[in-house]
């Protein structure tokens, strides 16, 4: 993702090869001592306001998020969607407790698992 101060591979790559690290979202803080205190880094919550970030600075990121994919949208370079990746629902992730059973909804007898045998 090339933002090394919040994403744990890209900070492990940029202290292994001494690259700069810029913040661009410091937490949240209620605390004035935490206000002053560097952010441990990598800083991967989304609880957070913008720094360094041009005309978005100082927005939180979730109005932050809103309002980049409104302006990628109206400006015809992007959309902002949900992705889902296989890996993360697959069997293979099942292994320790075995695959899952599929289930279908009978208006009759409610969630019910689906039969071995399929009748023709």
């Amino acid at each position: 993702m090339s933002v090394p101060a919040h994403d744990e591979r890209d900070y492990e790559f940029a202290k292994k090869y001494k690259l700069d690290i810029r913040l661009v979202i410091l937490p949240e803080n209620t605390s004035p001592e935490e206000t002053m205190a560097e952010p441990q880094l990598p800083f991967t919550s989304e609880d957070g306001v913008l720094v360094n970030s041009g005309e978005f600075s100082g927005l939180n990121c979730q109005e932050a998020i809103r309002t980049m994919s409104a302006l990628a949208e109206e400006k015809g370079f992007g959309k902002a969607t949900v992705t889902f990746r296989l890996k993360d629902w697959g069997i293979s992730r099942q292994r320790y407790w075995g695959t899952p059973i599929p289930m279908v909804y009978c208006e009759k007898d409610g969630i019910v698992p689906v039969a071995k045998k399929i009748c023709r």
